[in-house]
């Protein structure tokens, strides 16, 4: 069975107080992207989880916890207080980025819908970070062209699965685009290589071949639309084929 006892990436840990911490395969995923960094900025951080294990790891030296609202803040100071790491991990309310002070060089923003990621970079720009780390829960394809619009590039894309559920994570950099296209939005963009990638383009392929099975159903055909899901499953096909043969090279 394809990926059975494999992982695309470690599963981090470290002992503190007698304790073993460990981040689930998302926010592992997540963390090794944003490594290096010296100040993390970690929006709608919650449990305030990729924060202490960041800094706990000595993967970054500062780290801002921030979220919207008090209760998941209040859960993230406890925690904060738990690791005794007040001086270094500071927890922040603020609705997107307007509270969070200019001094972070990786910005993460995980667990949100594709266009409230795509709003909160809009309505303050992150000018100070050379890295964005962005894990979209729905509409990438919103967050993508939003990206290309303004100016950001997808350096990689990585997939992860986490028991039933499959998520993309971007690493994105200030660096314009040359050229993309409506295609482009659909697609995950520099995609790595590992198992969880398949996994997670025959989810995406499966999607798009329903949504073309439904157009050519209709009773008023939308030609167009269905020239551009068609061509866009003969493109995630390419794409799965292309990771297949390379995860094959590499074990044999």
């Amino acid at each position: 069975k394809r990926g059975e006892g494999q992982r695309s990436f470690p599963l981090f840990f470290f002992f503190f107080m007698s304790e073993m911490f460990t981040l689930p395969p998302r926010l592992a995923a997540i963390a090794d992207l944003a490594h290096p960094c010296d100040v993390l900025a970690d929006i709608g951080t919650d449990h305030a989880l990729l924060p202490i294990f960041m800094n706990r790891s000595g993967k970054c030296r500062r780290a801002f916890a921030c979220d919207v609202n008090q209760g998941p803040l209040q859960r993230a100071c406890s925690a904060v207080a738990k690791y005794g790491l007040e001086q270094s991990v500071s927890t922040v309310l603020s609705d997107g980025l307007h509270s969070v002070p200019e001094e972070y060089d990786v910005l993460v923003i995980a667990g949100m819908g594709g266009d409230l990621i795509a709003r909160i970079l809009y309505e303050h720009p992150p000018v100070c970070a050379k890295k964005l780390i962005l894990q979209p829960m729905t509409k990438p394809e919103v967050l993508r062209r939003f990206l290309f619009r303004h100016g950001y590039s997808i350096q990689r894309e990585r997939a992860v699965s986490e028991g039933e559920k499959r998520y993309i994570i971007f690493s994105a950099v200030n660096l314009p685009v040359s050229d993309f296209n409506e295609t482009d939005c659909h697609l995950p963009q520099n995609l790595d290589c590992t198992p969880d990638a398949l996994d997670y383009l025959e989810k995406l392929l499966s999607s798009h071949q329903k949504r073309l099975l439904g157009l050519r159903r209709a009773e008023i055909a939308d030609q167009t639309a269905i020239d551009f899901e068609s061509s866009l499953t003969e493109t995630l096909k390419s794409l799965w084929q292309e990771i297949s043969r390379r995860l094959y090279d590499e074990t044999h």
